[in-house]
């Protein structure tokens, strides 16, 4: 079993391989053709012998890069018609994107939050855990995290309330509802900050917590709405009039829709400065590890 992933992993290797050269071939050949001539000239005219061995040098080297590309172009074309197929069996399947494994005549798709696998047929499917024993990464969940990656300049920092711990030079943006139990179990780890400036986004869940909302227009209209923030996932009452401030217009709304294009369906969820995304009340020494991209 480990001879046939070994072998996997160095098809892989060698495809990548064949890749680079592929996208190199023509500007090596433009940019070295010119000095390897010059240099001929100036040196002293080569033996029979020596010139012979240059030669089945040169040759085995194109032969080489050659047939990496055509490997290349055959891999190209075989995940091309793997895709089309996939597409054509399940036409109502919305797919983020298609990509290559390192397991040969497997492909990936990213479906939703998650990304599943299947053959050239498109008929067997499978969803979980591709992991490289050799290396011990799961390589699953790597994609995943490039999937969900959010970058946190786009994220709208004008929509946040934002809270200093400490020196504040690290960033974090942390969606709550301020009813979600996890969120305030959080909010009790983010005192234990040193260094960090969270920026809070009031995410309610009306669905499960109907006086959420209120209560966070409430926080973002009050007069110091981080210490309102701080109140609210104390479970402290927060004077509600203030929500209904004509001048003060609470950007709720507004977040909701940005979370759920962004696939954010729960709280709380934390994006740290690498745009890493991660759900649930960490304990302090993990969230100061992701807070530090660890």
């Amino acid at each position: 079993m480990k001879n046939i992933w070994n072998m996997t992993i160095l098809a892989a290797a060698i495809s990548l391989a064949g890749t680079s050269l592929a996208q190199s071939c023509g500007e090596v050949a433009m940019e070295t053709r010119p000095v390897a001539i010059k240099k001929a000239e100036e040196k002293p005219v080569a033996t029979k012998g020596e010139a012979d061995r240059t030669t089945k040098v040169t040759t085995s080297t194109i032969e080489t890069a050659a047939k990496a590309e055509k490997k290349t172009i055959d891999m190209e074309d075989d995940f091309k018609k793997a895709v089309d197929t996939f597409k054509s069996r399940y036409p109502k399947t919305k797919v983020k994107s298609f990509a290559l494994t390192p397991v040969a005549g497997v492909y990936e798709a990213a479906v939703g939050k998650e990304v599943v696998y299947f053959d050239s047929t498109a008929r067997f499917l499978f969803s979980g855990r591709l992991l490289d024993m050799d290396k011990g990464v799961d390589l699953t969940d790597k994609r995943l995290k490039d999937l969900r990656r959010i970058d946190f300049k786009s994220l709208p920092l004008e929509r946040a309330v934002k809270t200093v711990y400490g020196k504040g030079t690290k960033k974090l943006a942390v969606f709550t509802d301020v009813d979600c139990p996890f969120s305030r179990k959080l909010a009790e780890t983010l005192e234990g900050l040193k260094d960090a400036t969270v920026y809070t986004f009031l995410f309610p869940l009306e669905s499960i917590h109907p006086q959420a909302r209120s209560k966070s227009e409430a926080v973002w209209c009050a007069k110091d709405s981080s210490q309102a923030l701080k109140a609210a996932l104390k479970g402290e009452a927060v004077a509600q009039t203030v929500a209904n401030n004509p001048i003060c217009e609470p950007p709720v709304t507004e977040t909701i829709k940005w979370a759920q294009k962004h696939g954010i369906a729960g709280t709380p969820t934390l994006i740290n400065e690498a745009g890493d995304r991660i759900s649930g009340a960490l304990p302090l020494d993990k969230l100061n590890a992701f807070i530090e991209g660890k």
